[in-house]
């Protein structure tokens, strides 16, 4: 059973692409080590101020992947360098 996540923040603070993409490196690495998931930018590579970030998770059910990309999805919240904007999760 496969689950995704879309989520949106917003990087304030960033006043280039280079400062912006050592935040997600940092926060991607630390968020990949951590949880049982995948995580990249799927979107707004060249945007300073924004990124969208793809979780994914696979699992024996769902309800522990969707428990997983929550876990992950509320450690990505609680950085202070980016602000959330919005976040979609799925089944597929």
């Amino acid at each position: 059973m496969i689950v995704r996540a879309e989520c949106e923040f917003h990087v304030p603070d960033s006043h280039s692409l280079k400062e912006k993409r050592s935040v997600l490196k940092r926060v991607l690495t630390r968020v990949k080590q951590r949880y049982n998931i995948s995580a990249a930018e799927i979107d707004h590579q060249d945007t300073w101020q924004r990124s969208l970030i793809e979780l994914v998770s696979a699992a024996a059910d769902y309800s522990a992947a969707e428990k997983e990309v929550q876990r992950a999805i509320s450690y990505l919240e609680s950085f202070p360098e980016w602000e959330p904007v919005s976040c979609y999760v799925e089944r597929l």
